[in-house]
């Protein structure tokens, strides 16, 4: 059986058995199909075989403008506007629902029926509109449709023509930003269940949200949209009250109120708008229950700070703004849904405000540290009147006092920061708020693990686990689900900075911060990460992952006096195998600096500060490192650490040329470690031989001194030594025009380098396959290698050592030979621009290639 229906002008929709079976049409569910199409104003239909004209005729009233749709006429100062008939009817749709997003296929049906059109035949018909109306009249509303802005009266010929109202939704006098994909989404999930609930902290734009998707819901309900606000709704016993106000329907004297609501609404099809219910959440929870199970017809759209528990109802949590990343790029900071608001308040108190290269930085940092709250944006942007967007950047770290304002026909609790973030604070239990505020010494995340250590002995990680649930659920902490199938728990920025306030008052602050060091001290000195690849691996990862844990440990330690030196002496393999030698070197510089006692933890943290200065170029001040090292050291007696800090020292008069006072000093390292039968401290002490008779290309005097290192470190399976002296082992080969000996030493150092997930290994496998391609006359690949080398040298901000240089030089020249410059430049680009993973992995896969075709042969 088909329901027919004719619209003016022609028009029939028709809604067939066709569509029961598929479920779907135009990409809605069937039920929501119907509500759009029985919501369709009565007067512009009738049942029948044809479309005849109505008795009566509408106009129309804006300005200086008439439209009369049934004349097909629009006039201007009582003169006819030459439009043509599609734009009418376009036109005619707009004006009946002023101030409504009407979406793009609603206009298409209206001026098109029963015709398939592209986008642009709509656009083309809006922008003739435009030009008889002025630009002003018609908004876009990106991805969603167009608003008719102007104020409309109607006037109609024949007597009672009236238009029951069919919503209370409030106007605005702001634009709505941001979220139009959600939009979309929203729009669905209404359609497929029958209680949606937005959820999402203080600020974050719910009410707003809700009420641009009640906006563009309307047309889907015959019955109407209906707003109730719940925000100063104190008790639980007035809130049917309170939603028997906002749908004009009076409390029967004989029956309780949510009865009357009920039947009310029984035979409805309407969308209830239930917002701000997080202080009645049980309540509004027992409500939408009675009337979902009495009003089969009935929608309900809710905002919550958390889901309302009701059994098939579907939450979603509100995103913040997306934010712009580097403001280098001008376009994308602009366009960034942040810096839209931010821009678009900003000009209700500066007309002339405008992103632009002096304040993109400014504005691009003052959006990402407000978490892209809509509120905490607002707020920021209205004190664009009285201070500039780096004034307001620069008191970002009081926030609270920075971000506030008077809000007209709000609740205080929604018209500053503070007063939203304290509000879903004061609504947590004791035991909640203790553990938000413990939770805030973390930075950039944390793990369960982290959090059971943070909050304590005697903690339980199901009591904790628990516990965060309930955190999520109010959407004060955040869950990610990484790609490794771990979780990870975090907090905007906003809440974090108030829970800290709250720690501090507290007084367990100290105790809180001190388990946080010793939780990432411990992760730091992962013994994983010597003994196999993928447990090196893992241990960067983590380390990675937890680098703003670190570095906010360090701060902390630095203020505590505190084990600061211990975490620096823990990091130095991870700053070199990350790739981060400069930031691990400031760090480590300054905990050398403000050491008081000169103890082995100071003269560790010398040694460490020395290689890093090294390792980037700054010979002088790795030197001078290295020798208050080897004082300390000696006067504490320390003969391994003296050894070492020996070593350093050498290493920089050997750069500067003094071969013979460098093999002087090391010989006398080594005798020390040979003496004390240290087998990591042996690796390094011959190494660092080997490499300064490799500096002097004495080739056969380096070669014992390697060949013993590597047994030691394969004895010990100590994966770095492998990976290190194997490197140096296979440039001398090389160097000694014994390629086919090196191979499978530059395998076992490609090897680690891709599974241990080292950018210092991974940049001497680079540029050991690059001389090993040369030697082969494979010159492209050799070119390609060495532009992949580079591009890491760039990252790690290295310089090579004279040994490593003086190998790499002669098979540059020859690589640049051998190849036209144009063919050597493009290929050294390509391979500049691999991502660190795909240049190692081509690396293995070149290697592995030519072996089999040697076997093959």
């Amino acid at each position: 059986m088909v329901r027919s229906f004719h619209w003016i002008g022609g028009a029939s929709r028709a809604l067939s058995s066709d569509y029961d079976r598929a479920g779907y049409a135009r990409g809605w569910p069937l039920n929501v199909l119907k509500v759009a199409l029985d919501a369709v104003p009565a007067r512009y239909i009738r049942p029948g075989p044809t479309a005849r004209p109505f008795a009566m005729s509408i106009a129309y009233r804006f300005g200086s403008f008439e439209l009369h749709p049934s004349r097909q006429q629009l006039l201007h100062d009582g003169r006819p506007v030459p439009v043509g008939q599609r734009a009418l009817d376009v036109l005619a749709v707009l004006v009946e629902r002023p101030g409504e997003v009407v979406r793009k296929d609603q206009l298409i049906d209206r001026a098109w029926p029963g015709l398939v059109v592209e986008e642009n035949n709509l656009a083309v018909q809006v922008s003739s509109l435009r030009r008889a109306l002025g630009p002003d009249l018609i908004a876009t509303v990106p991805g969603l449709g167009y608003r008719f802005t102007a104020d409309v009266t109607r006037d109609a010929d024949a007597p009672g023509f009236a238009r029951a109202r069919r919503h209370n939704l409030p106007s605005h006098a702001t634009s709505f930003v941001g979220h139009e994909e959600d939009l979309r989404e929203y729009a669905a999930l209404v359609g497929a269940s029958r209680l949606l609930t937005l959820t999402g902290i203080g600020g974050c734009g719910k009410t707003r949200l809700a009420l641009e998707l009640a906006n563009v819901l309307l047309p889907s309900f015959r019955d109407g949209v209906w707003f109730v606000d719940l925000a100063a709704v104190a008790d639980a016993e007035r809130l049917p009250l309170a939603v028997a106000q906002a749908l004009e329907i009076r409390q029967q004297v004989d029956s309780p109120t949510r009865e009357t609501i009920s039947h009310h609404l029984a035979p409805r099809e309407a969308l209830l708008l239930l917002d701000n219910c997080e202080h009645l959440t049980s309540a509004c929870a027992d409500l939408a229950q009675w009337l979902l199970d009495r009003a089969p017809q009935l929608r309900i759209l809710a905002t919550s700070r958390e889901g309302l528990s009701v059994a098939g109802e579907r939450t979603v949590t509100v995103r913040s703004l997306a934010t712009p990343g580097a403001a280098s790029d001008i376009a994308a900071v602009q366009t960034s849904e942040a810096v839209r608001l931010f821009v678009e308040r900003a000009r209700a108190v500066d007309r002339g405000f405008a992103v632009d290269a002096a304040n993109a930085g400014a504005v691009a940092e003052i959006c990402r540290r407000l978490d892209g709250i809509p509120l905490a944006i607002e707020l920021a942007a209205a004190r664009v009147k009285v201070l500039s967007v780096d004034e307001i950047r620069g008191r970002l770290n009081d926030r609270f006092r920075l971000l506030t304002g008077t809000r007209t026909g709000t609740l205080p609790r929604q018209q500053t920061l503070l007063a939203t973030i304290k509000w879903a604070f004061d609504h947590l239990c004791a035991d909640e708020q203790r553990m938000l505020a413990l939770l805030s010494v973390f930075a950039g995340g944390w793990t369960l693990a982290a959090a059971v250590h943070v909050i304590g002995e005697g903690a339980d990680d199901y009591v904790v686990l628990d516990a965060l649930g309930r955190l999520v659920d109010r959407s004060l902490v955040v869950l990610e689900r990484l790609d490794d199938g771990t979780s990870r728990y975090a907090m905007l920025e906003t809440v974090r900075q108030y829970a800290q306030e709250r720690l501090d008052a507290s007084g367990e602050g100290a105790q809180a911060r001190d388990r946080h060091l010793d939780f990432y001290l411990a992760l730091a000195r992962g013994p994983e990460a010597v003994h196999s690849s993928r447990g090196h691996a893992l241990w960067q990862a983590r380390l990675r992952r937890e680098l703003e844990n670190l570095l906010q440990a360090l701060a902390w330690s630095r203020d505590a006096a505190r084990g600061e030196l211990a975490l620096v002496n823990a990091l130095d393999r991870f700053w070199f195998h990350s790739g981060l030698l400069d930031l691990g070197y400031e760090v480590t510089r300054t905990a050398v600096q403000r050491a008081s006692e000169c103890d082995a933890s100071h003269v560790e943290a010398l040694l460490v500060a020395a290689s890093l200065a090294f390792g980037i170029g700054r010979n002088a001040e790795g030197n001078a490192h290295a020798e208050a090292a080897l004082a300390t050291a000696r006067r504490l007696g320390d003969a391994l650490s003296a050894a070492r800090a020996t070593r350093l020292v050498a290493y920089a008069i050997g750069e500067e040329g003094d071969t013979a006072t460098a093999l002087s000093m090391l010989e006398e390292s080594l005798s020390v470690v040979r003496r004390a039968g240290d087998p990591g401290a042996l690796i390094f002490a011959l190494n660092a031989v080997g490499e300064l008779h490799r500096s002097e290309d004495n080739l056969q005097a380096a070669r014992p001194l390697y060949e013993e290192a590597l047994a030691v470190a394969r004895k010990e399976v100590n994966i770095v030594g492998i990976a290190h002296i194997s490197d140096n082992l296979a440039r001398l080969l090389i160097s000694c025009g014994m390629a086919e000996a090196a191979r499978d030493l530059v395998r076992d150092v490609l090897v680690i380098s891709n599974e241990a997930g080292s950018r210092w290994i991974g940049l001497c496998a680079l540029d050991i396959t690059a001389a090993l391609a040369a030697v082969e006359g494979d010159w492209l690949m050799a070119a390609r290698v060495r532009g992949a080398a580079e591009a890491r040298v760039g990252v790690l901000k290295h310089r090579r050592d004279r040994a490593d240089a003086s190998f790499l030089a002669p098979w540059t020249d020859r690589i640049r030979e051998a190849l036209p410059e144009e063919v050597y430049r493009a290929a050294f680009e390509d391979g500049y621009g691999l991502p660190d993973e795909a240049a190692g992995a081509e690396a293995l896969a070149w290697l592995d290639g030519r072996d089999r075709r040697r076997r093959d042969r």
